[in-house]
């Protein structure tokens, strides 16, 4: 498949490049500043743009099968320099994301999230979601707005929402569904969270659902 991943220069977002073009896949990554995603490869093109601005989206999407966007919490507009508070990355540039996807007629969205976001807020075992609606209020809220956006943008979309994710190494070891329960000590690697986006594109069953990802 021809991939498009937003955030592609995060944490996460590296371990996704990395997987999808060791399973074969054409990867095309998006990232405010190349020189954050130290991969190379044949199948793979970077392209930089920032998801806070509109127009810099519109150019990078045609052409491919499917996008994942993991864009994190911290803003990186020119106009918002990293760590200012309040500033929705998540859900401004996934609007963003909607409507040059809509426009290029690309369908297939994937999109992470965060357990305690949507219904999965219900799943988890008290304190957990307390403790992340109130220490991260900002953020969680950002998610919610970014969710509703995917809900109703019309695409085929899937939204994985990972608990607390570790740097640890890919386990295979996880457990996915859309009423896991979690709590404080749930815990997920990062490459276990890009193995599980991955896992979507090839499961239809997963198109319009949110799915919480755990490690096993």
């Amino acid at each position: 498949m021809r991939l498009l991943v937003i955030g592609a220069s995060g944490a996460t977002g590296q371990h996704l490049v990395d997987q999808a073009l060791q399973a074969g896949h054409a990867v095309t990554a998006f990232v405010r500043d190349p020189a954050r995603l130290p991969l190379t490869h044949a199948a793979l093109r970077v392209v930089a743009g920032d998801a806070m601005r509109r127009e810099s989206l519109g150019p990078a999407v045609g052409g491919h099968d499917a996008v994942l966007c993991i864009l994190g919490a911290k803003p990186e507009g020119v106009d918002a320099p990293r760590g200012q508070p309040g500033v929705p990355v998540c859900s401004a540039g996934t609007k963003h994301l909607i409507e040059a996807m809509t426009a290029a007629g690309v369908r297939r969205l994937v999109v992470v999230s965060s357990a305690s976001v949507g219904e999965s807020r219900g799943t988890g075992r008290f304190p957990a979601p307390w403790v992340l609606r109130t220490l991260l209020r900002e953020v969680m809220d950002d998610k919610e707005i970014q969710e509703a956006a995917v809900r109703g943008s019309g695409l085929d979309w899937t939204i994985v929402r990972p608990v607390k994710m570790t740097n640890g190494p890919r386990t295979g070891r996880t457990q996915v569904g859309p009423t896991l329960r979690w709590g404080l000590g749930s815990k997920v690697s990062r490459a276990d969270v890009a193995a599980a986006v991955l896992d979507t594109l090839s499961d239809a069953s997963s198109i319009g659902a949110a799915l919480t990802v755990t490690g096993a």
